[in-house]
């Protein structure tokens, strides 16, 4: 019951705050297109809806790269330096996880028109993901990145998923993933760590194609 209401009060939080952290990102482009708006004012109406219509699509380009920004500005501050560990669910340490899978959500529409790119490596970095010299990162679907390295030369195939965390019964178990140089990982693979013990004496990877 309780944590049922706990998350009842954070997904509040969580849409109120989605409005605010988007509506910040908005700003560069809104004032690109009040400029234009209002700069173009004697053309004709041509003249008007293609220069404003350039300014829109500029504006939602400026949205997602202020958006990729400002997420991993704030990710960065807050990232928790964590290893393989078992903790409850009503934690300081699992609500400090929920935000940043928050930050991370609002921010993936925007890397999915982004990969691969320098972009995107960038923001996967700021995040705490270890990416090596001449690795190829395709997927926009990198959860808790500050778990995930990847060797030298790797190359990770579109949509592939990498989940370093599982819930288990009222835990949350996190373990990191680290792939190796020179791995290829194919269209669409799915990551996940199995833990069979809490002592994390053994871990078990397995791959499940979607």
């Amino acid at each position: 019951m309780l944590w049922k209401l706990t998350q009842n009060v954070l997904t509040t939080v969580v849409v109120l705050y989605t409005g605010i952290h988007w509506g910040i990102a908005s700003v560069p482009g809104v004032y690109i297109v009040l400029n234009i708006f209002q700069s173009t004012v004697s053309h004709s109406n041509f003249e008007r809806s293609l220069y404003i219509g350039i300014s829109i699509g500029l504006a939602y380009v400026l949205w997602m790269l202020s958006t990729i920004l400002l997420t991993a500005l704030l990710s960065y501050v807050f990232k928790p330096s964590i290893g393989s560990i078992r903790v409850p669910f009503l934690s300081a340490l699992t609500i400090r996880w929920g935000f940043l899978n928050v930050l991370d959500r609002l921010a993936k529409p925007c890397i999915h028109h982004m990969v691969p790119s320098w972009i995107t490596d960038f923001y996967y970095r700021a995040l705490g993901c270890k990416i090596g010299k001449g690795a190829f990162v395709s997927s926009d679907r990198i959860n808790d990145p500050y778990l995930v390295s990847i060797g030298k030369n790797a190359i990770i195939g579109s949509k592939v998923i990498i989940t370093p965390h599982l819930a288990e019964r009222d835990d949350l178990v996190f373990s990191p993933i680290e792939i190796g140089n020179n791995c290829l990982i194919g269209l669409k693979i799915f990551f996940i760590i199995f833990l069979r013990k809490p002592k994390f004496p053994r871990e078990y990877l397995r791959f499940f194609e979607l």
